[in-house]
């Protein structure tokens, strides 16, 4: 059932990022229009996608639930780094950092949702917030090879970290919010998935198709971050009695998404020198592969 249901996902978000990969090609979206998209996703969507999540009734079950998620998360975490560091090493940067950092808010949420309901997004800010720590600190140093260019202030100045908390304030002191405030904060947050997509479709129209497919190192990476990740993540869950059950399915699909912002973070620190440009291209568009592998596996 569930493999279904990621199948269906796949499909709809495939088809939606058919729609942005059309609209660039015709030219109603201009790379100025897909940053100010990717900025509206950031600073709007996906913040009200967690504060949402939020607004549900308290209980000391759901507190202790989303204890457990950050355990989970914690340990999916060291799982996706061991496995990075193992296969890339640090001479291999952009790839470790790539397969060590997995994209919750592009592609896990919308799955997650999609499978659990808009409640699931609960347990997947954890994995989310450890994603943020870690990448402006681990993977920082991983790209840069350098340990003062650690930016601390972007770990709890973040789109994701303010709502976290915000949202942790609401579910803790249940106040009642306005119909029309938590209506807009819900209008808001449906918006998540084809926003998303939309943006990666423009992306996927700037990449050289031949190139791509035609480097087995791509290949490699791609597989490594979507099949043995996950799958040493589960091997590893086994060992952990409270590792079982919805919240720790949910921490999987989280953890088994692929990195959407590496080129992003490798122009920040001058690391694409060490990449071709179909391998740049790749780690853009990589969310595409995504859903494909998750469903299957």
């Amino acid at each position: 059932m569930i493999t279904q249901i990621l199948l269906q996902q796949t499909i709809i978000m495939f088809l939606l990022m058919m729609l942005g990969l059309l609209l660039s090609h015709r030219g109603m979206i201009t790379e100025q229009g897909s940053r100010d998209l990717s900025n509206v996703l950031l600073y709007a969507v996906i913040p009200c996608v967690i504060l949402r999540s939020y607004m549900s009734e308290f209980s000391m079950d759901k507190l202790r639930a989303m204890g457990i998620s950050a355990v989970i998360a914690v340990i999916a975490f060291a799982a996706s780094i061991g496995v990075a560091y193992l296969t890339c090493g640090t001479r291999h940067r952009i790839e470790n950092f790539a397969v060590a950092f997995g994209n919750a808010g592009f592609i896990g949420i919308p799955l997650v949702t999609a499978v659990f309901g808009a409640e699931a997004a609960f347990y997947v800010v954890s994995y989310s917030t450890l994603v943020n720590l870690l990448q402006w600190t681990y993977g920082i140093v991983i790209i840069s090879g350098k340990k003062e260019t650690i930016n601390l202030k972007m770990v709890f100045v973040n789109p994701v970290f303010i709502s976290m908390v915000i949202g942790l304030i609401l579910f803790v002191t249940q106040p009642t919010l306005p119909s029309v405030v938590t209506g807009t904060i819900g209008y808001i947050a449906d918006a998540n998935t084809a926003l998303a997509m939309i943006i990666l479709g423009f992306y996927l129209s700037k990449v050289r198709l031949r190139d791509l497919f035609a480097s087995a190192r791509l290949y490699v990476v791609s597989a490594v971050r979507l099949l043995v990740v996950p799958a040493v993540t589960v091997l590893i869950f086994l060992l952990f009695p409270f590792a079982r059950g919805e919240i720790t399915l949910i921490t999987l699909i989280a953890a088994a998404t692929p990195r959407a912002a590496t080129p992003t973070a490798a122009a920040a620190f001058n690391a694409f020198p060490i990449l071709n440009n179909s391998l740049s291209d790749f780690y853009t568009i990589d969310t595409e592969a995504s859903p494909a592998a998750l469903s299957g596996s």
